[in-house]
């Protein structure tokens, strides 16, 4: 398990865990970046933002609650800043 920002440029990673307060792991939630959710790490090297790509965008089911996500698309590219993605938590589960 490591940090996001640390994962390989091109990988696919699985969210493991998110080690954020309360407002930020709601605004991830949000984005549709839960834990389970596969990514694919288009830029993390180097100065500026982690790009990230959504691999699988399904519907899950947390606390109860079902919870589909309409508005974020499967192929959409996301930007997170370093600090953020310092605190997603990622285990890579391929490299194509």
């Amino acid at each position: 398990m490591m940090p996001l920002a640390y994962a390989r440029e091109g990988s696919l990673v699985r969210v493991s865990a998110i080690r954020a307060g309360k407002g930020l792991r709601r605004r991830l939630h949000e984005l549709g970046i839960v834990e389970g959710k596969i990514l694919r790490v288009v830029k993390a090297q180097g100065p500026g933002p982690v790009i990230i790509e959504i691999v699988n965008n399904t519907s899950y089911v947390y606390r109860g609650v079902f919870h589909p996500y309409p508005h974020i698309a499967t192929g959409e590219r996301l930007l997170l800043g370093f600090g953020v993605a310092m605190k997603i938590m990622v285990e890579e589960v391929g490299f194509p």
